[in-house]
């Protein structure tokens, strides 16, 4: 389903979706309808870690170049290639430390998803068992 301008996804469109889709009008307080909550709310969180992440990266990055650069306008002649070779060597240690914390946060995000699988599969379970037996 495309959304319009890429807006958020919100009950009334998963009602209008489901009806035109399947011809069945759900109710406002339908129980399924917690999913679509769920759901944003995951992307919410998963948007914000991005966002935060983003920040964090631009705002490290921005600090070490102007450090790399200013220890290169500092150096002369015959400390340069120590100086640019000091200077790789910590980037190169903040690039793995930026490393682990990527993987950190890719593991956190698996979690997140497979915890919005197993939610979205549990929904259905109690979403077949209503309509199977409810009825």
């Amino acid at each position: 389903m495309s959304t319009e301008n890429n807006a958020p996804l919100t009950i009334q469109k998963v009602r209008e979706l489901i009806a035109e889709k399947h011809n069945i009008l759900l109710d406002e307080n339908d129980p399924i309808l917690m999913l679509v909550t769920v759901h944003r709310a995951f992307l919410d969180e998963f948007e914000s870690m991005l966002s935060q992440q983003r920040i964090k990266t631009e705002k490290d990055m921005n600090q070490h170049v102007a450090n790399f650069a200013s220890e290169v306008r500092k150096s002369t002649n015959s400390l340069l290639s120590k100086a640019v070779k000091a200077n790789i060597d910590n980037c190169l240690s903040v690039i793995s430390a930026h490393q682990e914390t990527m993987s950190d946060f890719l593991s956190k995000v698996k979690s997140m998803a497979i915890l919005s699988g197993v939610l979205f599969v549990l929904s259905l379970i109690v979403t077949v068992s209503t309509l199977v037996w409810g009825a």
